[in-house]
């Protein structure tokens, strides 16, 4: 597993793609988005469709973002729920 970026920090997502091109057969990119936005409707699959075009031996996949996945949904709901312990500073 390898945490990549889409701007400002490194590495980014395309340094990590050069990097495992060389080691792996198979990519899953996993957003770490709690929700929709610009980088996950138009910059992220541009990265990725061009990641296809230059390393065609891989198999990359889009999968939702994190925030969207069943069990982070029900982490943040059971932690929303969960009383507030007024009695810690």
């Amino acid at each position: 597993m390898r945490l990549a970026y889409l701007e400002l920090m490194r590495p980014s997502l395309d340094e990590v793609f050069n990097e495992l091109s060389h080691k792996v057969k198979a990519i899953r990119v996993v957003p770490v988005f709690l929700g929709q936005g610009s980088h996950l409707r138009e910059d992220l699959p541009k990265i990725v469709d061009a990641a296809r075009l230059a390393h065609p031996q891989l198999e990359i996949s889009l999968e939702k973002p994190i925030g969207e996945q069943p069990a982070v949904i029900e982490a943040i709901a059971a932690a929303i729920a969960k009383p507030i312990d007024r009695s810690s500073p």
